[in-house]
Order: structure tokens, then sequence, then C-alpha cells
């Protein structure tokens, strides 16, 4: 078979840095990042949250082919600012965003961890009898108790997280 080994995706070969940077000689304060070993998933989330500051007039990302493991993410900004700033800056809102993300998922499931005179760590960690992700109502074959995955059913034992 012609597909190259799967460890190639995800290490990165010595010599090769984690991203590199082109100057765009087309297009004014303009930058293309070329990351190694990563796919649509990082890409898109930094375009997006590229995306949001009022200085970048241009973000998008192409992965140039399904066999070769990076992405070129290309930026350009207006004068007051430079693409390496704004990607730094994207970057750490993403990490703070995420952060975040996880800090509540934890706390949710410390929170149902919790002894509370009955063993509802197993359930907890099943995924069944409490109506998270993953849960079924055997009765009516929806998830939760409204039919939706929000859980927003008002059972007793509904979880919906707050972020």
């Amino acid at each position: 078979m012609n597909a190259p080994e799967r460890y190639e995706m995800f290490t990165l070969p010595e010599g090769v840095r984690k991203i590199s940077i082109l100057k765009d000689p087309k297009m004014a304060n303009c930058l293309q990042f070329n990351i190694q070993r990563e796919d649509h998933t990082i890409a898109n989330i930094l375009r997006y949250q590229l995306l949001k500051n009022p200085l970048v007039l241009f973000a998008a990302y192409r992965s140039p082919h399904p066999l070769e493991y990076y992405v070129e993410l290309k930026v350009q900004t207006t004068a007051k600012t430079t693409p390496i700033d704004v990607v730094r800056e994207a970057i750490q809102a993403l990490m703070v965003e995420y952060g975040n993300i996880r800090s509540a998922f934890d706390a949710e499931i410390y929170r149902l961890d919790a002894p509370t005179g009955e063993d509802t760590r197993r359930t907890a960690r099943a995924g069944t009898g409490y109506g998270g992700f993953g849960s079924m109502d055997a009765q009516s074959n929806d998830f939760g108790s409204s039919g939706d995955m929000g859980g927003r059913g008002g059972r007793a034992d509904d979880v919906d997280m707050d972020f």
C-alpha cells in the first residue's frame, strides 16, 4: 500500500520545525504559517478565533494534500499590527477558552462523583442514568427526558453544565 505509516501523522521528523512562516509577496502585511502534523481541527479553530479580531483582514487555511500532514494558515492584518501578533493573541485566547471549558467539565465530574450516600460513580462514568452525554431514556429512546441532547428535562438527576 502507498499510504504513509500512521505514526507519521503525529511524529515531527528530526530537523523539522513545528511552525514555519513565509511572507506572502503579493499581499501587504500577510504571512503564511505552515503548521506541521496538524489538520483541519486546529486550523479551523484558529481561523475562527482570528476572524473575531477586527484587525484581521483575512484568515484562511488549507490542507494541501490528505497524505501531507500539515496545514497552511494565511493571515493578513491591518497596518496597526502584525500577523504574528494576532496569531499569538488568538492562541492565548483559545488556551484560556478551552482551559475554562476543561475546568467547568472537571468541576461537573467532581460534583457528580461527590459522595451523596449512594454510589453515583458507576452511573456517572458509564454515561447512563444522569441525563448527560450518551444517556438514553429507556422509555422514549430520546436523549435526556426532553428529547434533545441538552438534557433540560427537569429531572432531579438532570445535568446542566453552565460555562
